[in-house]
């Protein structure tokens, strides 16, 4: 499965140059925020901030909103963590954040795209939804305050 972040093409489980990484704004973790994070040491850990994610069709895609114009109910931002493992990336973490209508929003455009794609969920909550695919399996939840939201994407190895 593709991934973009930042219009830089991630695939779970295959090659990728760490310049290709850094290139889309992406950060090494250092070893503090290793130690908070709790990164094994096989694993580099690289997170961008306010970035977009582009996945599963090219017209769906998820942004931050940061406009200083807008009321602070209107605005959300955006967070990747991308895990690495012997220079292949397994998992990724992007989150929307402080999205008072954003991350449901979010949330239930990405269920219904997921549907289209991969069908049915394999597990469903009310606020959670994971499917799978041949490679990968995929998880979107919805934090109970409403207004964070996780999409994770990780290489299946079963």
């Amino acid at each position: 499965m593709l991934i973009r972040i930042n219009s830089t093409p991630i695939v779970m489980g295959e090659e990728i140059d760490t310049t290709t990484i850094e290139a889309a704004a992406f950060h090494k973790a250092g070893p503090l925020n290793r130690l908070f994070h709790r990164i094994p040491l096989s694993y580099d850990l690289y997170s961008a901030e306010n970035c977009r994610l582009e996945c599963i069709q090219d017209d769906f895609s998820i942004y931050p909103c940061t406009d200083g114009y807008l009321n602070r109910d209107r605005q959300w931002s955006t967070k990747a963590e991308l895990y690495v493992l012997e220079g292949k990336p397994e998992k990724l973490i992007f989150q929307v954040l402080d999205g008072n209508y954003a991350a449901g929003n979010f949330l239930d455009r990405f269920s219904q795209v997921c549907n289209d794609a991969f069908g049915e969920p394999i597990a469903q909550e009310d606020s959670a939804a994971r499917w799978r695919n041949a490679t990968s399996t995929v998880t979107a939840i919805l934090h109970p305050d409403q207004v964070n939201a996780d999409f994770l994407f990780e290489l299946d190895h079963n």
